[in-house]
């Protein structure tokens, strides 16, 4: 079980879980897990009352093709308050699509090694240690927001030994991973985080690939805008790029290689408004 200043809260069950006060966890798990539809889990989960849960209303959505249009073009509005955009390695727009290709399934970008979002140390026979992006924007402020990935493969990736180097082999395994970046209304970056097993809500999630929760600790800032890249095996600068042999005879993608490193989708988010 991970560390966490509200652990005397969490349950020993897989409902998705939010940092709100003991008395609210009852109302908080029960407007979650009513929200299992991928049409209909964009509207509020709106206490009875008064129409909020805590400080604010929760909405919990769910990745889903439907969601899609224009082929993933330009703005796909997931629910009502939020508008997804992709980017390609180079920062040009990119397509989202909704990514089915393994067992975890969840929102991608078009092209790449895989229909996920793709961190590449080298691109079109240039190093360029970057990734591709999600970009997920919020028409109005939103806060406590937890993220939901897909198909980050635990121990999938590799990591020099200490007083080692890639080149020396013998390497050590490591979990894929990603990075999170929040921007509040006036674009200023207010916190960023690492997308490891070591900071989930509760560890790789039952009958998964490798689907983790991650709370975006903001320290109580609202969020406008999260970017969502991957990053190099193990967070950033600890992982090795690594070939796999296995592509070598199939054709290129547009990465113009088949380096092999992090890779993952977005199979959820919950936030309140």
């Amino acid at each position: 079980m991970k560390k966490s200043a509200i652990l005397p809260c969490l349950f020993a069950t897989f409902v998705l879980i939010v940092p709100f006060a003991c008395d609210d966890k009852d109302e908080v798990v029960s407007a979650l897990e009513e929200s299992t539809d991928p049409k209909i889990n964009d509207s509020n989960n709106e206490d009875p009352d008064d129409g909020e849960t805590g400080n604010g209303t929760l909405v919990s959505l769910t990745a889903n093709a439907d969601y899609l249009s224009n082929d993933g073009v330009g703005d796909q509005a997931w629910g009502d308050d939020v508008i997804i955009n992709a980017f390609k390695i180079d920062g040009s727009a990119g397509r989202v699509l909704f990514e089915t290709q393994f067992k975890d399934d969840g929102f991608g970008v078009a092209g790449g090694r895989w229909k996920q979002i793709d961190y590449y140390y080298e691109y079109q026979g240039q190093v360029v240690q970057a990734s591709e992006q999600l970009v997920l924007r919020f028409k109005n402020p939103v806060t406590d927001v937890l993220l939901q990935v897909g198909q980050m493969d635990p121990d999938e990736g590799r990591q020099a030994k200490e007083g080692k180097t890639c080149d020396d082999g013998g390497l050590n395994r490591v979990d894929e991973s990603g990075k999170w970046t929040a921007f509040d209304a006036n674009e200023t970056e207010i916190a960023s985080g690492i997308l490891l097993d070591e900071f989930s809500m509760e560890g790789r999630l039952p009958d998964s690939m490798g689907s983790y929760r991650f709370l975006l600790n903001t320290e109580g800032k609202a969020i406008s805008k999260i970017v969502i890249e991957a990053t190099q095996w193990g967070g950033n600068e600890r992982g090795c790029p690594t070939s796999r042999s296995s592509y070598a005879n199939e054709p290129l993608n547009d990465s113009g290689n088949t380096e092999n490193n992090s890779e993952f989708n977005i199979m959820g988010i919950s936030y309140k408004k």
